[in-house]
């Protein structure tokens, strides 16, 4: 073999090399790709779920203040309609 034909060989082996390494690189990083966003829809999920725990027991705490102060308007408009009644009484002029 002469060096030119070992030029002509090296030269076809890389272009027939070539396109198969890069359809190989591109088959890799898709595999990678989506091996990546699996990981990542998984910490996500983890994420939110460890978000959601406090989330909810603040709610709960919330819940019960929603409650108490529902209970202390209902305690209030109760005695400002008692009162109100009472000063009305007062306010009539006696016939």
């Amino acid at each position: 073999m002469t060096d030119h034909s070992v030029v002509q060989l090296i030269s076809l082996a890389i272009i027939v090399a070539t396109p198969i390494l890069i359809y190989v690189v591109n088959r890799i990083y898709a595999i990678c790709r989506i091996y990546v966003l699996g990981c990542g829809q998984i910490a996500t999920v983890t994420a939110a779920y460890e978000i959601r725990q406090p989330l909810q027991q603040i709610l709960a705490s919330t819940a019960k203040i929603d409650r108490s102060l529902h209970d202390q308007r209902r305690v209030l408009y109760g005695a400002h309609k008692r009162i109100s009644t009472v000063t009305k009484g007062i306010e009539k002029p006696v016939q």
